[in-house]
């Protein structure tokens, strides 16, 4: 079968993404109640905190219980994905367990899978070069590329069996999970690098 992403068996499924998915848009004037601080009581996923198909553990921005209460309809469950819905397009990240309860932001899109698809294969399907050709094609914008709910719904989604889906998902999951630790490695290792730096260069050598 020919498909988004190249042939594929002909027994797997294409079918639109809308109708495998409930897909949000972010709320709209949740911006100006956006803190940084200790009364950052429930965390907003905003678009710096998705990387390698993940959430950041805690995003720097938050909003007030009160606030939160008035936006339960983007509160995120375990599973949820979160896109990007305008800028750089291309990225998500799968909601952990520990993540349920927080809320999405303005410039990203809930994407809420139904029993018919794994939200793990789902993710990496999204980062599918062809898949993020698609996204970058269909959304509008010259200057700041925004993709809305619709477009998004209409992505053709490959729907292998599910023992496939859940192998896609369990491997590249674990993939990522080196990246992050190697990432903090090198992180790590830059700093003592720079410190090792000033230190010797200040004299100081004990």
């Amino acid at each position: 079968m020919d498909s988004l992403i190249g042939p594929v068996p002909n027994s797997w499924e294409q079918h639109p993404l809308g109708l495998l998915a409930d897909i949000t848009a972010g709320p709209s004037g949740v911006q100006t109640a956006l803190v940084d601080d200790e009364s950052a009581e429930v965390p907003v996923v905003m678009p710096k905190d998705l990387r390698h198909n993940r959430i950041a553990c805690r995003p720097a921005s938050g909003v007030p219980s009160r606030i939160a209460e008035e936006l339960v309809r983007y509160t995120l469950r375990r599973d949820d994905i979160v896109c990007l819905r305008t800028g750089r397009l291309g990225r998500q990240g799968l909601v952990a367990a520990d993540q349920r309860g927080w809320l999405f932001g303005p410039g990203c899109l809930r994407v809420r899978v139904r029993s018919e698809v794994s939200a793990a294969y789902l993710v990496y399907y999204l980062g599918h070069p062809a898949v993020r050709n698609w996204v970058l094609g269909n959304a509008r914008g010259a200057v700041i590329p925004t993709l809305s709910t619709k477009m998004l719904g209409s992505l053709p989604v490959v729907v292998p069996d599910a023992d496939l889906q859940a192998e896609v998902g369990d491997l590249l999951m674990a993939l990522d999970d080196k990246v992050v630790v190697h990432e903090q490695i090198s992180t790590t290792t830059a700093a003592l690098r720079d410190a090792a730096l000033l230190r010797l260069l200040s004299g100081d050598r004990a």
